[in-house]
């Protein structure tokens, strides 16, 4: 499961949900366009390190011999997937307080407050 993605790792990302599909040099470019100039050799191991989180896929290029590179989750799949982990992990380990600071925090009426409920009843049953 992700649990985290640090900040350059999610501007690679942005860059490969806009392009689809892109090589590791042109990721490069793309972040010296917007102005996080890395060394290839950072920007390689970033994109090995979502391949190695199963975000990303690579496959070879045979004709120019070079990898590409396609996310294999959509940015709400990912912004899911970690609100999921972060907010699990908190009601595991802080359930009360958690749960006091949701409703205290995101709930101006009952019907949102029985809306929180019933999803944390969800996610609980899920972890």
């Amino acid at each position: 499961m992700i649990k985290n993605i640090g900040p350059l790792e999610r501007k690679v990302l942005e860059i490969l949900w806009d392009k689809e599909e892109t090589s590791a040099r042109e990721i490069s470019h793309s972040l010296e366009e917007i102005g996080e100039r890395r060394a290839y050799s950072t920007v390689r191991t970033i994109i090995k390190r979502l391949v190695k989180k199963k975000i990303i896929a690579e496959k070879m290029d045979k004709k120019e011999r070079i990898y590409i590179y396609k996310p294999l989750i959509t940015k709400n799949q990912l912004e899911k997937t970690i609100v999921h982990s972060v907010i699990g992990e908190l009601l595991r380990r802080f359930e009360n307080s958690t749960i006091n600071y949701l409703v205290e925090e995101l709930s101006d009426t009952d019907e949102d407050i029985n809306k929180l409920k019933q999803k944390l009843d969800e996610m609980k049953k899920n972890v």
